[in-house]
C-alpha cells in the first residue's frame, strides 16, 4: 500500500491532532501483537505512551527464553520414532505453548517470528524437536538484541548448518550455501556490497563443521577439515575463520548492512512501501548503537511516524495474525488438540509455524490474499468460530454481556462486538448495514424496535447471530488489514 505518511521519527506527544486513544492503542497492538481486548485498552488510556512502549521493550529484552522442556536434552533412543510421529506430536505441542504465550505476552515472540522468516531455517529438513526448541531460543534471546551476535549464532546453529548444508562444507568441497544466503538474504542483499569471489572465500572460511554427533545430534567444529588457508575478503587478506568474517563483514559493511535490518523491519511492521528517509535514520540509529536493535524498535514504535494515522490499516494481515486474533479476542487458551488444528489452518495456507516456504521466506504483503487463499480463509474462519461459540456457550453470552454492558440495542451490541476486530472502525457505511442485518438474523424488526430481544435469550439463538456477524466479517476488505 502507497506509504503517504509524512510524518518523522520525533518522539509522539499526545495532542488534540493526534490524541492517545483507543485507535493508536489498538494499531500498536495489532503490530506488535494480535490485538488487543477492550479491558485491556481501558488500563493503557491514562499511560504515558513513550514510557509505556519503552518499558514493553525492555521487557520482551529481559524476558528469559522459553523452559527447557523434558525432551529438549534426550537423546534420539529417548524418542519412540517407530511409527515417525512423535517429533511431529512434540512440535504441535510446543508451537501450542507458544502461541498461547505469544497471545498473553506478544512483543518478544511476535519479533521473534519476524526472525524466523528471515533467518530461515526449515523444520521439515531437520524435523528433530531439540533442534526446534534451541533455534527458537536463540531467536527469542536475540530478538531484540544485538544484530551482529545474532547473525553470529545463528550460523552454526544445528538447524542452519543442516537447513543450507554447512555440515557438508569442507576444505575439500566447498559449499557456498550459507556464504551466499549470508549476504544475499541475511545481511546485504542482493548484489549489494559483495563479489562472488567473497562469497567462494566466505565458504572456505566457514569449513570445518562437518562432525555429526550422532548420540545428541549436534554438529561440532572438526579442526581436520577446515580451510587453514590464506583468503581474500573485502579486500582484506589473511587466515580467516568464522569469527573472522563475522568482524570483517560487520566492520566493513556496517552501512550496509543496517540499511537491510532496517528495511526489513519496516516493510514488515510499518509498510510494505518503504520510506527511506525513516530507514536512513534507523539506521543510522543500529550504527550509532554498535548494531543493537533495542534503540531501532524504540525509536520507531515511539514515533510519530508509528502513531500517525496514515500509518493506520496499511499492513495485510498474514494467515497467522488473521486467525490468532479471534483467539485473543475470545480470551481462550488452545489445547493441544485445539492447536493442532490452529497450526493446520496456518499449514495448509502455506505459513507452517517456524517453517517458511523457502530459504527467502514468505513473500508477505499481497501475498497473502491471493483469490485462492481468500476463500480458504473464509472457510477455516467459519470452522474456528463455529467450534468455539457452539461449544462455549455460557461464556459466548457471558462475552458479549461484557463487550456491550448487556445492553438490549442490538446495534450497538453488534459493533461492541466487531470493535476489538478492527483499528479503526469500517471504511463504508455498507458494511456496518451488512454486519447489522446478518447479526439480525431472521427474528422480526418489532423485537429489537421494542426492545424484545436481549443478550438472555435463547442461547442457542444468540449463538446463531454471532455466527452470521462473523460469517460476513470475515469476508470484508477490511478485515483483511490492520
Amino acid at each position: 500500500m502507497a506509504d503517504c505518511n509524512v510524518s518523522g521519527l520525533e518522539t509522539y506527544i499526545p495532542s488534540t491532532e493526534k490524541p492517545w486513544n483507543e485507535q493508536r492503542i489498538k494499531h500498536l497492538y495489532f503490530r506488535l501483537g494480535y490485538s488487543i481486548t477492550p479491558g485491556e485498552i481501558k488500563d493503557l488510556l491514562n499511560v504515558d505512551p513513550k514510557s509505556y512502549i519503552e518499558n514493553l521493550f525492555d521487557h520482551a529484552h529481559q524476558l528469559p527464553v522459553f523452559p527447557e522442556p523434558v525432551w529438549a536434552k534426550w537423546k534420539p533412543d529417548q524418542f519412540n520414532e517407530e511409527d515417525g510421529t512423535e517429533h511431529y506430536m512434540i512440535y504441535n505441542q510446543f508451537v501450542t505453548d507458544w502461541i498461547n504465550q505469544t497471545l498473553k505476552d506478544p512483543v518478544r515472540e511476535k519479533i521473534t517470528f519476524f526472525w524466523s522468516n528471515i533467518l530461515v531455517t526449515k523444520w521439515e529438513d531437520y524435523y528433530y524437536s531439540p533442534i526446534l526448541y534451541r533455534y527458537v531460543t536463540l531467536l527469542q534471546r536475540n530478538a531484540v538484541g544485538n544484530f551482529k551476535t545474532l547473525i553470529s549464532e545463528i550460523g552454526y546453529d544445528d538447524s542452519m548448518l543442516i537447513f543450507l548444508n554447512g555440515y557438508q562444507n569442507n576444505k575439500w568441497e566447498p559449499n557456498e550455501n550459507y556464504a551466499r544466503e549470508l549476504l544475499e538474504l541475511f545481511t546485504l542483499g542482493l548484489d549489494n556490497g559483495y563479489t562472488e569471489q567473497d562469497i567462494r572465500e566466505i565458504a572456505r572460511a566457514f569449513t570445518g563443521f562437518n562432525t555429526f554427533d550422532d548420540e545428541n545430534i549436534t554438529i561440532k567444529f572438526n579442526p581436520g577439515t577446515h580451510d587453514y588457508g590464506i583468503k581474500t575478503i573485502f579486500g582484506e587478506t589473511g587466515n580467516f575463520g568464522y569469527d573472522d568474517v563475522i568482524d570483517l563483514l560487520f566492520e566493513k559493511k556496517g552501512p550496509l548492512i543496517c540499511q537491510h535490518v532496517c528495511k526489513k523491519i519496516y516493510r514488515h511492521f510499518i509498510n510494505a512501501e518503504i520510506n527511506q528517509a525513516i530507514v536512513d535514520e534507523l539506521a543510522q540509529t543500529m550504527l550509532n548503537n554498535n548494531f543493537e536493535l533495542l534503540p531501532v524498535f524504540k525509536q520507531l514504535f515511539t514515533s510519530e511516524h508509528f502513531f500517525d494515522q496514515m500509518a493506520f490499516n496499511t499492513h495485510i494481515k498474514s494467515h497467522v495474525e488473521y486467525f490468532s486474533i479471534f483467539i485473543k479476542q475470545f480470551g481462550y487458551t488452545l489445547n493441544y488438540d485445539e492447536g493442532g488444528s490452529f497450526i493446520w489452518f496456518n499449514s495448509s495456507l502455506g505459513q507452517s509455524y517456524f517453517d517458511p516456504i523457502d530459504v527467502a521466506g514468505w513473500k508477505e504483503n499481497k501475498s497473502w490474499i491471493d483469490s485462492g487463499s481468500l476463500i480458504v480463509r473464509w472457510l477455516y474462519t467459519g470452522w474456528l468460530v463455529d467450534s468455539y461459540i457452539w461449544n462455549n456457550k455460557d461464556l459466548v453470552i457471558t462475552y458479549l454481556k461484557n463487550l456491550s454492558n448487556n445492553s438490549n440495542d442490538v446495534e450497538f451490541v453488534m459493533q461492541s462486538i466487531i470493535s476489538p476486530f478492527f483499528v479503526d472502525g469500517l471504511s463504508a457505511p455498507i458494511y456496518y448495514n451488512n454486519l447489522l442485518k446478518a447479526f439480525k438474523a431472521d427474528l422480526p424488526e418489532n423485537y429489537y424496535e421494542q426492545g424484545l430481544w436481549n443478550l438472555d435469550w435463547d442461547p442457542d439463538f444468540i449463538v446463531y447471530q454471532v455466527s452470521l456477524l462473523f460469517g460476513e466479517m470475515k469476508k470484508l476488505p477490511d478485515f483483511a488489514i490492520c
